[in-house]
């Protein structure tokens, strides 16, 4: 009797330890400097500066980056003036995504798929020119 007790008692504990795994697993975390963009089941979401539970093959999540982004904008060739005369431009450009959820939104259409470097690559042309 008192042996049935305990591996009840046991597998119950068990069983609540593979649920708080499990339920750990699935949690998914957004820090100060980041969002989540939840898709899926119940449509576009955006997660930021808490978290969330992502239940596999009805959702999915990626991260996008919050933080001021800075490099140099330099065109390879020579700008004109009005006038005709020829200057050598250097500059550097500093973005921010806002942090309202239509500007991740937003964002997250744009750049959600590109790799950093094709990022800035892409802001780069559009502030060069």
């Amino acid at each position: 009797m008192i042996s049935t007790i305990y591996v009840v008692v046991g597998l119950s504990l068990l069983a609540v330890i593979l649920l708080a795994g499990l339920m750990a697993k699935l949690f998914r975390k957004a820090g100060p400097n980041e969002a989540l963009i939840v898709y899926g089941f119940r449509g576009p979401r955006v997660i930021k500066g808490h978290g969330t539970m992502i239940f596999p093959m009805i959702e999915n999540c990626r991260e996008l980056s919050l933080e001021l982004m800075s490099f140099d904008v330099a065109p390879q060739q020579d700008l004109y003036t009005k006038q005709g005369v020829a200057v050598t431009v250097e500059a550097v450009a500093q973005i921010k995504v806002k942090s309202d959820p239509e500007s991740i939104l937003t964002a997250s259409e744009q750049f959600l798929t590109k790799t950093p470097p094709d990022r800035e690559a892409l802001i780069r042309l559009v502030m060069e020119g």
